[in-house]
């Protein structure tokens, strides 16, 4: 099954945030903040990881540049944030205005920027979709379950729900590489990883209060790639 690997990453970083939600009464606000940080290191680290592949700077930075303002334009960013807020105000009625879960748009928003961006959502899902191996995705997965534990701990009712964005998110690209394989050459993927973990990277910088970037509304830079890199590669041929 082509999404496999999606439903399997899913569940495991819903879980995750479940177990997370069972100590949330444990954590006071200073430890959450400060296991939160801590995370953002780990979040840190496997994007400059990421970032160690062979990469063409121009590509990445068009990227970026093109991808912001098409993020920027789109409002990305706010559309997540909104359907967050929609679902904290349907919480909110449903537990007669009770906060003792926390905020559901700001752990749904973090969460779901943490396992959506990077190399491994990237290549795992499109490993899946080309040749039906999951274990990118599913070792990814065990990253995301350690990660939601703290995230919601801290950030409440909104982390587990990161599962659902994630499924979604992941078995559309799977489903996308299954169908376009050959447009999906080795080099447009390296620069793909490249892009995406350098936009986890801003995720880490983030969630240790470093920065404070619309991870979101960046997005779509890692997928330019896809029509970069043959343009490119059409430009330099006829130099």
């Amino acid at each position: 099954m082509v999404i496999f690997g999606a439903l399997m990453n899913g569940l495991e970083a819903f879980v995750g945030g479940l177990l997370g939600l069972l100590f949330k009464s444990r954590v006071s606000d200073e430890m959450g903040d400060f296991l939160l940080k801590g995370q953002g290191l780990c979040v840190v680290l496997v994007g400059v990881q990421g970032m160690t592949g062979k990469a063409d700077i121009s590509v990445v930075t068009l990227a970026l540049a093109i991808g912001a303002a098409l993020g920027f334009v789109i409002d990305i960013d706010g559309a997540v944030r909104r359907l967050g807020d929609w679902v904290q105000a349907k919480l909110d009625a449903l537990l007669a205005g009770s906060k003792r879960f926390g905020s559901f748009s700001e752990g749904f928003v973090a969460a779901t920027l943490f396992t959506c961006t990077g190399a491994m959502a990237i290549v795992g899902s499109l490993e899946s979709g080309l040749s039906l191996q999951h274990g990118t995705l599913i070792a990814k997965g065990v990253i995301d379950l350690v990660v939601c534990i703290p995230m919601a701990a801290t950030m409440g009712i909104g982390v587990p729900f990161c599962g659902v964005s994630l499924l979604v998110y992941e078995s559309l690209l799977s489903l996308a590489a299954s169908a376009v394989g050959p447009l999906l050459t080795d080099a447009v993927i390296a620069q793909m990883s490249v892009t995406g973990s350098l936009l986890l990277f801003a995720v880490g910088t983030n969630l240790m209060g470093i920065t404070n970037i619309k991870v979101a509304n960046l997005l779509p830079a890692a997928f330019m790639p896809v029509v970069l890199v043959p343009l490119m590669s059409m430009v330099t041929s006829l130099a």
